[in-house]
């Protein structure tokens, strides 16, 4: 018996290994999956599509070639299509069959432009004469090739998709057949060692004769069983044979049968406008740009990578600077580390990033605002905030998700956020007894108490002379992005204006500090006029909630003085 088993474990474990020798061979996918196309069309842009680098599962590998220098580059298909518009463009497609690729060539008006170094990109590569980028097409990720803009793309692509082969089953399959192998030998040797034990001298006392007797008894029948048992005989030796049938097919490599379900239609919401790639790479250009611009006191310098009141409280500070060497320089842009990220989820410009960054040796975190108005523009750098002490940023959506866009005029908060410098400085102005006083949370903002403190003490101290405060929406580009809440976090720009006029005959209104700096004297007997720049970072909740509108952070700058 032990001899008829260790025979069948033999021949299961000789199924087993040939199965898994025949996963990784006969059955083994192929290494990689090559489609090829050469085309001469001219086009400074070729775009291979999303639909052409799903055709296989896996990541894509695009190499292209050509006489010139080759860049590739990887993005979202939406944008590379928004960025190339109308400029004559190379399309790659896949035939219906999937197995070939063919070029189709679009013309239209549009200008060349050079594609690198743009903001859109996810990753990018140039080479010379050939360049090697690996494209995945999740995410709608899509390629576009060029040479530099304005000569025409190379005419060579190749899309290669490397096949991972899971060598696990062909693995357990070879074990467990060893495995089962082994076993059989066991079983073996332990038979052959009981069958030599039996062969060994033995005696026999012989029996005497005994005559024949007869049993009686049925006779046996000839005919086959019925009944019952019979038939379960019968089931249980299909069952048997099926199950066994079942074991031997189910190592063979499955087909995906496509399922005759529909599934659901959902509506897809639009994706962020940046990765965390993208956006370390692009915060450490701002940063670049604006160390040297520090370190030089160039605003032009600036203007590739700062707009709006960033780079105008920067402006002004380099022309003081310029007028006072010993004037230390402003607190730089940092690039990283970054702690937090809130892009938007748009796909339409312009575009709206938040990423408070804190780097060791600055005064505190900041708030980084930063907008692309087109495709091929960069992102520009409109706000650095400084967090105030304790300031808590509010719940947002996560990073992959992205968060929606606030129009400045938005109804649904508590303030619209291009109103937000008018009534906050409404407030500090007439204080928290205003008719708006209850709709801010000032009782921790140092800004409003030292701002508010500082009005009430020149209006005390002036005897000739009269003061009027002014508190005025600087920048009509006020960025907001939505919070989990359906609140908004607002950067907006507000210009803090001081008008001081002598009240007596003979007297003058004299200045100090970076005031008396940038106007080159000491004062002006007609009176004079500053405007200081406050970049604000507030929180506004939704409207009908208890709660207040909270600033977060602020960074200030004298911006101009004159005479009246």
């Amino acid at each position: 018996m032990r001899l008829l088993i260790a025979i069948g474990l033999f021949m299961v474990s000789l199924t087993l290994l040939m199965l898994g020798v025949a996963e990784r061979t006969v059955w083994a996918p192929p290494t990689s999956y090559k489609l090829s196309v050469q085309f001469e069309t001219g086009n400074p842009f070729t775009i291979i599509p999303n639909s052409v680098l799903s055709l296989h599962p896996g990541t894509p590998v695009v190499t292209s070639s050509g006489p010139r220098n080759v860049f590739i580059a990887t993005g979202r298909e939406n944008d590379i299509m928004a960025w190339v518009s109308d400029t004559p463009h190379t399309l790659i497609e896949a035939t219906k069959t999937g197995n070939r690729l063919s070029a189709s060539s679009f013309t239209g008006p549009g200008s060349n432009y050079s594609p690198i170094g743009s903001d859109l990109w996810r990753t990018s590569v140039s080479g010379e004469r050939k360049a090697v980028l690996a494209s995945p097409s999740k995410l709608s990720g899509a390629v576009i090739i060029a040479s530099d803009g304005s000569t025409a793309a190379p005419g060579m692509v190749d899309v290669v998709w490397p096949v991972h082969f899971d060598l696990f089953p062909s693995n357990l399959l070879i074990g467990i057949g060893f495995g089962v192998l082994l076993l059989a030998l066991i079983l073996n040797l332990i038979s052959y060692r009981s069958l030599r034990k039996r062969r060994g001298p033995s005696r026999k006392v012989p029996k005497a004769p005994q005559g024949p007797r007869i049993r009686l008894g049925k006779s046996p029948r000839m005919a086959p069983a019925r009944g019952r048992r019979s038939a379960r005989k019968v089931v249980y030796g299909l069952s048997a044979g099926a199950l066994t049938l079942a074991l031997l097919t189910g190592c063979a490599p499955s087909q995906n049968q496509p399922s005759a379900t529909p599934t659901p239609t959902t509506t897809v919401a639009d994706p962020p406008v940046v990765n965390t790639a993208q956006l370390e790479r692009i915060l450490q250009q701002v940063a670049t740009i604006v160390d040297e611009g520090d370190a030089k006191n160039d605003a032009g310098r600036l203007a590739t990578r700062v707009a709006g009141p960033a780079l105008a409280q920067r402006t002004s500070y380099f022309a003081i600077r310029k007028l006072d060497a010993k004037l230390a320089p402003l607190p730089k842009i940092a690039g990283k580390p970054i702690t937090f990220i809130l892009p938007a989820a748009s796909t339409i410009w312009p575009r709206t990033i938040m990423a408070i960054t804190d780097e060791a040796g600055t005064p505190s975190p900041q708030m980084l605002v930063l907008q692309q108005v087109n495709p091929r523009s960069q992102y520009l750098l409109w706000y650095n905030i400084r967090l105030m002490q304790g300031a808590k940023i509010p719940s947002v959506p996560v990073k992959e998700l992205g968060a929606v866009p606030v129009d400045p005029a938005a109804k649904f908060v508590k303030v619209a956020p291009n109103e937000l410098p008018k009534v906050y400085g409404k407030i500090i102005d007439d204080g928290v007894g205003s008719a708006s006083g209850a709709l801010f949370n000032v009782e921790n903002d140092e800004f409003y108490k030292q701002i508010s403190e500082s009005q009430a003490s020149q209006v005390a101290s002036l005897k000739n002379g009269k003061i009027t405060f002014t508190h005025t929406l600087g920048s009509p580009n006020v960025l907001s992005l939505a919070t989990t809440k359906s609140g908004a976090l607002v950067a907006v720009s507000m210009i803090d204006g001081y008008t001081i006029r002598p009240t007596k005959r003979g007297s003058a209104i004299t200045v100090t500090g970076m005031e008396k700096t940038l106007l080159g004297a000491t004062g002006s007997p007609t009176g004079i006029v500053s405007n200081y720049s406050d970049m604000l970072l507030f929180f506004v909740p939704q409207s009908g909630t208890s709660a207040q509108v909270q600033l977060l952070g602020v960074t200030q700058g004298l911006l101009s003085v004159r005479s009246r």
